[in-house]
């Protein structure tokens, strides 16, 4: 399934001993939020696929608000980021047996930040002449301008199982380009394509009775901290609203960052509590409304310094109709 970039938390901007590390740990948290993903499931009557049409421009809204709160000796702080992405696949081409070729793009960004401490943030990507004063809110708007415009193109069959993915080498470059040190290494080639690889819908091969459900498992290796090991269940609750063409899944998940070999940074999820709900459209094989919410609290170690990170990330993603031609 294709998917979306959830929003990057506010940069730390204190002690430069902790500041670089912890940067990276918390970009991780984007990592965290693709591991989950946007994916539901499937019903009894039959199993559920994804179906596209040659030529057709699928669109999704996808709303994001994240708090973060930041302790430590040096440390004390937090962030509110709310987001909203305008997202669109294009599907080019469908075989025989309904496996699609698609690019997808993200059209538009909006953000408004608040830091502790800072003068609120806002950015819309379709106003490309704006420019911030303060130099560290440019260095944040520089980010969310590479997000906008992301595009790469996909291949996935029926069950959603992706199995390629080729990303424009200028869409490398503008996100590695946002990022500065070890945070760049996020944004290789193969980190991004692993994220979108691992964050697909994988629906099961046999139909699922209302009630029952299944559990999946991916990998997502991220340099420097190890690899994120994400469990999901998913519990199938029926239709939605008594409309048999959609179905309600309930998802419950839990993550874990394991074999880290860095011996100089560590990144533990101490608490974590991750739930979502989708309404999957059968009749016409696609998400009609998924709400995911994340919470985790995050201990960051680098040497003797240590930060506790609390993160709550809410995604609200919903089909959108296609614009009213002019």
């Amino acid at each position: 399934m294709p998917h979306a970039f959830p929003e990057t938390p506010t940069p730390l901007r204190r002690r430069p001993l902790l500041r670089r590390d912890a940067r990276l740990a918390t970009a991780v948290g984007l990592a965290l939020v693709l591991a989950i993903g946007l994916a539901p499931a499937a019903r009894a009557a039959a199993p559920l696929r994804w179906k596209f049409q040659k030529g057709e421009t699928i669109r999704y809204a996808l709303v994001q608000k994240t708090e973060t709160k930041m302790k430590s000796a040096q440390i004390q702080g937090g962030s509110v980021v709310n987001q909203t992405s305008d997202i669109r696949w294009i599907v080019e081409e469908v075989s025989p047996e309904g496996a699609a070729t698609m690019t997808q793009i993200i059209d538009r960004v909006r953000v408004k930040m608040e830091a502790n401490g800072q003068a609120p943030v806002e950015f819309d990507s379709a106003d490309k002449d704006k420019v911030p004063d303060d130099p560290r809110a440019a260095q944040v708007v520089s980010i969310f301008k590479a997000l906008a415009g992301f595009e790469c193109k996909l291949s996935m069959d029926p069950r959603g199982q992706i199995k390629s993915v080729t990303i424009p080498e200028k869409t490398l470059e503008a996100l590695k380009k946002s990022f500065t040190g070890p945070m760049a290494n996020l944004f290789s080639e193969e980190s991004m394509k692993n994220m979108i690889t691992q964050s697909g819908l994988v629906l099961p091969e046999q139909a699922v009775e209302d009630g029952k459900g299944w559990t999946d498992q991916s990998k997502l290796p991220v340099q420097q901290l190890g690899t994120i090991v994400t469990e999901k269940t998913y519990t199938v609750k029926g239709p939605v609203d008594g409309d048999p063409s959609k179905v309600r899944i309930d998802l419950s998940a839990k993550m874990a960052v394991e074999g880290a070999a860095n011996p100089n940074l560590s990144f533990e999820i101490k608490d974590q509590k991750n739930e979502g709900v989708f309404d999957f459209d059968a009749q016409n094989g696609r998400i009609a409304r998924s709400h995911v919410e994340v919470r985790m609290v995050q201990l960051i170690t680098a040497g003797a310094n240590s930060l506790e990170q609390t993160v709550n990330n809410t995604m609200e993603m919903t089909l959108t109709p296609e614009p009213a031609a002019k």
